[in-house]
């Protein structure tokens, strides 16, 4: 028990600048949720243990998912990642990390009084605070899989303890997938696996309740409504949820959901391609050389302070990448070479993703987009063989800011945006998109893009006259 003191000893002495790195993981027996440790010069099994586990007496239940070079707890163990079981994990440390910030983003550990800078990767425990400045953005992942995007001038509680729920949202606003929210005036909890809604509290602290996709159920005072996509409830502070509506500007909402994901382009994500990989055409030698530095500087914008064996790099010629072009896995220090896939000119999509050193591969980046040899011009495709738009008829005139953007696909493997944004489909092939017009002509760019990655776009003009003039 001595060496056992002894080695608790030298990680405690560790244990301040030990990472702790939450994510979803699959044991070989089943499905299981892992957080991952990450082992620094002078930690022990035992150590481990005793700062991560409920019990530190199941320090051997941690053998069972990782191979070690001894199974003495007092041995200091090399640099490396523990697989964790969360059942196992104290629960004050169960919690998310922050996985995307832009400018000013403060945060507060629980039961203190100090807001500190807030470091991308940065690990949030239970009842930590996160709060975001004027311009600024944040976005956290839960261990459970959920999501939370952050708006400027925000504050919120990430899972206080032993609350049920996932966020307590003080001020602000909030995206959030999967995940439930807390306000002083409501209770907002997905009901599917795809819920992503937004959650805004206002100086009155009412409350408002945005369905981007799947439904969520908003209570208050005894009573809930649900609130299907596309629709949104308000929530006086005192009373019941008010019945749903339609949503005045969902194309504001589609922006959200975009950040959520991690492709808004007004917000900097790690683990994103450079904008010259994802902003269209690239001439032959200079998008491979472009591409080459692109994967390297992706390698090490990806990387969140634990140790990587390797990276597989992916091309498809759709982003769905159902069809694949290119899947190779590279070691760490091997450097990547487009030219070697001996890709025909084309639309490429190109996404990676690391590999640790347990050998366990992290999810994919969001694919980006360029063009090997000749232009856009010679990819152009008749959009009338992919969609048929319904509205709107170019010259058309409406009396209401607010339109509805539709039509119908032709074929299940196309895609529509409007205006740049991705335009909600159901399974009919038919698709539509919300956008807000301003007085006048409005140019309504409909984008149309086939499994290729080729695509086309239908220009109408749309006259607004504000009160039927």
């Amino acid at each position: 028990m001595t060496a056992l003191r002894r080695g608790a000893g030298r990680t405690a002495q560790g244990a301040l600048v030990c990472c702790l790195l939450l994510w979803l993981g699959v044991a070989a027996s089943g499905r299981e949720i892992f957080q991952k440790v990450v082992v620094r010069p002078g930690d022990t099994l035992w150590g481990i243990a005793q700062t991560y586990l409920k019990n530190p007496q199941k320090w051997n239940e941690i053998l069972k998912y990782n191979t070690l070079p001894s199974q003495d707890p007092t041995a200091a163990l090399p640099g490396m990642v523990l697989r964790v079981p969360v059942n196992l994990i104290k629960e004050s440390l169960q919690a998310a990390y922050l996985v995307q910030k832009e400018n000013t983003v403060y945060f507060r550990r629980r039961d203190t009084a100090g807001w500190k800078s807030a470091s991308l990767h940065l690990n949030l425990y239970q009842g930590d605070s996160l709060r975001t400045l004027d311009n600024a953005s944040a976005r956290v992942k839960f261990l459970s899989g959920g999501n939370l995007a952050m708006n400027a001038n925000s504050m919120a509680i990430i899972q206080p303890p032993k609350a049920g729920y996932d966020v307590n949202l003080e001020r602000g606003s909030v995206f959030v997938g999967h995940a439930t929210v807390v306000t002083a005036s409501a209770r907002i909890e997905p009901k599917t696996k795809d819920t992503q809604y937004m959650a805004k509290v206002g100086e009155d602290l009412s409350t408002i309740v945005e369905v981007y996709r799947g439904r969520a159920a908003v209570s208050a005072q005894g009573q809930t409504v649900d609130v299907n996509a596309g629709m949104a409830s308000v929530v006086p502070k005192g009373l019941a949820p008010n019945l749903p509506q339609k949503i005045a500007d969902f194309s504001a909402l589609q922006d959200q959901a975009a950040a959520l994901n991690g492709i808004s382009r007004s917000v900097k994500v790690a683990g994103a391609f450079p904008s010259s990989l994802g902003e269209g055409a690239l001439p032959g030698k200079a998008a491979l050389r472009d591409a080459s530095s692109g994967i390297a500087r992706e390698v090490s914008s990806l990387e969140i302070g634990v140790p990587v064996s390797g990276y597989r790099v992916q091309a498809s010629r759709s982003p769905a990448f159902d069809r694949l072009v290119f899947n190779r896995v590279f070691n760490s220090d091997e450097k990547f070479d487009p030219s070697s896939a001996n890709l025909p000119p084309g639309i490429y999509w190109w996404r990676i993703a690391l590999i640790d050193l347990l050998g366990t591969q992290e999810d994919f980046s969001s694919p980006k987009r360029y063009v090997i040899g000749g232009g856009e011009s010679s990819q152009q495709i008749d959009p009338s063989a992919l969609m048929l738009l319904i509205h709107p008829q170019d010259g058309e005139n409406v009396f209401s800011p607010e339109y509805r953007v539709s039509g119908r696909l032709k074929s299940s493997q196309a895609s529509v945006s409007v205006n740049g944004r991705p335009a909600r489909q159901d399974e009919e092939g038919n698709f539509f998109a919300d956008i807000r017009l301003k007085a006048g002509d409005n140019k309504v760019a409909v984008t149309v893009q086939d499994a290729s990655g080729q695509s086309a776009t239908v220009v109408r003009t749309v006259r607004y006259s504000p009160g039927g003039e």
